[in-house]
């Protein structure tokens, strides 16, 4: 009897890869329209709305982010729902964008299609950010060092021009506090912006001589405008990443940056930096924090609904939100949906430390030692378009995605050898 040879079916490859999933030019698209998406927060012109002064800003994205990212995800929609279906972090995700969503419904503020259309942007931004991780990532890290240039450039021209700006609010200058250009036109959120950009900077490994001298005059001149915002929550996130990193990364240059940091950070206390902070004090975090807690208690299970308008009140002070992201999700979609999100969180920062070893990792790392940092103190709004947030929340989820999904296709493919 004539036995037949097996037959060996070839295996679809499934993997991300923007140059085969996408036409060269719109590969080119997307890839600058991710590059604005993050540089864009700064650069863009201020809009004439006091309250969305990152108008013009969104409204470039529509073009230069969400239609190619559109294109790609449709093009690929069976992978991409699978692959969010499929890990626990990308179900955990769906489940609370649709909770976030919902809970408009009963929201004393906003309208139920302006939350949908948040939702489903976020999903769009992780979903398409995982994939350049997971498929192309020297591609990814590049993206990552030239979006901290960019940021530089703009901090430089906004220190430069800044005592000659009209501002939306005039205190900044008066008190001499550094803001930016478009959506950071705010001293704190500028911080945290930059601040961002110095984490993730500080951890990038350069071969080229330029590109370290470029990196490092990068690093000086987002520093320095951090120091003149006077944020003290960012100076604390940074520091505390930094040292974070000092303990962690394994490698030498990484240490290195990051205890020059460290004693920059010291020297700026030693000469006037811990008196400022002590003439601030707390800034009302404890009684903030006592009253955003009565909110929670008044809605636990439910929460206001995602939109809704409430205030913090101390004296003549009156703020619109808590703060603080953890206290302010809870307020807006209950004790559930708070619960939902931290999971998320912990689930990024512990993928951060197994991949600790590698460039990626070690962004995704210290980005969310800063992040849980800052998030004590500011920056609380995850549901809203592009924004300060989405550079502190949803870009470390994404980096975390893409890593899972990056060693799932690296399996595959060792999987498919041994059987073929």
């Amino acid at each position: 009897m004539q036995m037949k040879a097996p037959t060996v079916s070839p295996i679809r490859e499934r993997r991300f890869r923007i140059q085969s999933d996408l036409p060269r030019w719109v590969g080119y698209w997307l890839l600058l329209g991710m590059w604005w998406l993050l540089v864009g927060l700064a650069a863009s012109p201020v809009g004439d709305k006091v309250w969305n002064p990152g108008k013009p800003y969104h409204d470039s994205l529509v073009v230069l982010y969400m239609a190619p990212a559109l294109w790609w995800l449709w093009k690929r929609r069976g992978e991409f729902g699978r692959r969010l279906v499929q890990s626990l972090d990308g179900r955990l995700l769906l489940v609370f964008l649709a909770w976030a969503g919902a809970s408009a419904v009963w929201a004393n503020y906003g309208h139920v299609g302006d939350n949908v259309f948040n939702a489903v942007y976020i999903l769009l931004f992780v979903l398409t950010w995982a994939a350049v991780v997971a498929g192309n990532p020297q591609w990814f890290r590049q993206l990552l060092f030239w979006a901290a240039i960019g940021l530089a450039l703009s901090a430089l021209a906004a220190m430069t021009i800044f005592p000659w700006r009209t501002l939306h609010t005039m205190s900044w200058q008066e008190e001499g506090r550094l803001v930016s250009f478009g959506a950071l036109d705010n001293p704190n959120l500028a911080a945290f912006a930059y601040g961002a950009a110095i984490v993730w900077l500080a951890q990038t490994t350069m071969r080229n001589r330029w590109m370290h001298v470029i990196q490092a005059v990068a690093l000086i001149v987002l520093s320095v405008f951090v120091v003149m915002t006077f944020s003290r929550a960012s100076w604390l996130a940074i520091l505390v990443a930094q040292g974070c990193m000092l303990l962690a990364a394994r490698h030498g240059h990484v240490k290195l940056r990051a205890l020059v940091i460290l004693v920059a950070a010291a020297l700026v206390t030693l000469f006037g930096g811990w008196e400022y902070v002590k003439q601030r004090g707390l800034s009302y975090r404890p009684q903030i924090f006592k009253q955003a807690w009565g909110w929670i208690e008044a809605h636990p299970w439910r929460g206001l609904g995602e939109g809704s308008h409430y205030t913090i009140q101390i004296g003549d002070l009156t703020w619109a939100h808590s703060h603080n992201v953890f206290t302010h999700t809870a307020i807006m979609v209950g004790i559930p949906g708070a619960l939902l999100w931290i999971a998320l969180w912990l689930i990024v920062g512990w993928r951060g430390w197994i991949f600790r070893h590698t460039t990626t990792g070690r962004c995704l790392l210290a980005l969310w030692v800063f992040s849980t940092v800052a998030f004590q103190f500011d920056a609380p709004e995850l549901m809203q378009k592009p924004s300060v947030e989405w550079l502190m929340g949803w870009l470390p989820l994404a980096i975390s995605m893409g890593l899972a999904w990056r060693v799932r296709d690296s399996q595959q493919r060792r999987g498919t050898e041994v059987r073929a």
